[in-house]
């Protein structure tokens, strides 16, 4: 029976792939190792897991000993390690750093990044990316209105009436879907823009006003990512959020592309132009940031603006987010174990699969590897 290990994640992820849930729908398939406290910072105890059927045991040399198969939630520097014949899952973001593949390129060492899965019907109930981002798209809201100055819904009293806060929104994929879904039921006023053009419907399906500028480039064959835009048409892009960012109170940025750096939607003029009190959240901040001024996991202040760049927002709220990605884990691990032999050939083990028996398979990490020779 393959035994699959469970690394407990950084104290500043705080968040756990396995829950003691997950581990009850692979119970009898597998044998379940859990790195002591794993779930701890996310509200699961070592008890649960063990009531649940999981072995805890209490060191990172032990698990990797014990395992065939190690979750993690993303990349860990393991060249110290005894990794030899082990398969690795996680999020592990190579297209972002495709040097770190050369790290797992050992005898026998397989490796799926989740955040590989393609965006299909049949892995949907895999897709990591979503979970992270509707967590993301929801705490951003929250942290917005925690910092803002202004209050978000319109709000009547003795004293007067308080108008609704206005959210501007930058990126409509799940997480800006959930952050326009999460400000309008706190009774803000959202704007929001894409370069996709799709994804008007589905913004003003949510009570927002979607902000339409053309010339995009819309390429479907990215899986419902945004793709790489012409410096003219960004800069027409700038001029018109210039406009929208000075009337916003929060501005929500979460436009990302695969393997690039964010692309800059808020300039240090934007900023400037911003009404005191005005909030950023940029939870781009990992690649680089949507605004000129975000700083990973700093709080900047600019003409009376916070801007804020949280880089593991998904983890402010642990409990959820490990409930979903072990989910998606247990999807993926299932279904690993039923298409094993035919990976070669399978679209979704051959999208995640990123090395193979100690080699470097996926053609689209060998390419970045490439360029950047």
């Amino acid at each position: 029976m393959v035994r699959i290990g469970v690394f407990k994640e950084s104290d500043e992820r705080k968040l756990t792939v396995l829950t003691p849930s997950g581990v009850e729908r692979l119970k009898g398939k597998a044998v379940l190792l859990v790195q002591r406290d794993a779930g701890r910072a996310a509200g699961y105890t070592n008890k649960a897991y063990e009531d649940a059927g999981a072995q805890l045991v209490d060191s990172e040399e032990a698990l990797l000993a014990g395992s065939d198969l190690v979750l993690s939630y993303g990349y860990r520097d393991l060249r110290n390690r005894h990794i030899d014949g082990k398969t690795f899952i996680g999020i592990f973001n190579f297209l972002w750093e495709p040097h770190l593949v050369a790290h797992y390129q050992r005898a026998g060492v397989g490796v799926h990044s989740l955040d590989l899965i393609p965006r299909s019907t049949l892995a949907q109930s895999m897709d990591v990316l979503s979970s992270v981002g509707s967590i993301s798209g929801y705490q951003a809201v929250l942290l917005a209105a925690e910092r803002s100055l202004a209050t978000v819904p319109m709000i009547t009293s003795a004293g007067g009436t308080l108008r609704p806060a206005k959210f501007l929104v930058m990126g409509a994929g799940v997480a800006g879907l959930q952050a326009i879904a999460t400000a309008r039921r706190l009774g803000a006023v959202v704007k929001a823009y894409d370069v996709r053009k799709a994804s008007r419907e589905e913004v003003e399906s949510l009570g927002a006003t979607f902000i339409e500028i053309e010339g995009s480039v819309d390429d479907r064959s990215a899986g419902g990512y945004a793709t790489q835009q012409s410096e003219e048409f960004l800069q027409r892009v700038r001029q018109r959020i210039h406009e929208e960012a000075a009337a916003a109170d929060v501005v929500i940025t979460t436009a990302r592309i695969p393997g690039k750096r964010a692309p800059l939607l808020i300039t240090e003029d934007m900023v400037n132009g911003m009404k005191p009190g005005a909030v950023i959240v940029d939870i781009a901040a990992a690649t680089g940031g949507n605004c000129a001024l975000t700083e990973a996991d700093q709080t900047v202040m600019r003409n009376e603006v916070t801007i804020l760049g949280p880089s593991h927002i998904e983890s402010s709220c642990a409990h959820s987010t490990s409930f979903l990605l072990s989910n998606n884990y247990v999807s993926f691990i299932q279904y690993l174990m039923e298409h094993q032999e035919q990976q070669d050939s399978d679209p979704i083990l051959g999208a995640t699969a990123v090395v193979r028996d100690g080699r470097p398979v996926n053609e689209r990490i060998l390419a970045l590897q490439g360029a950047a020779q």
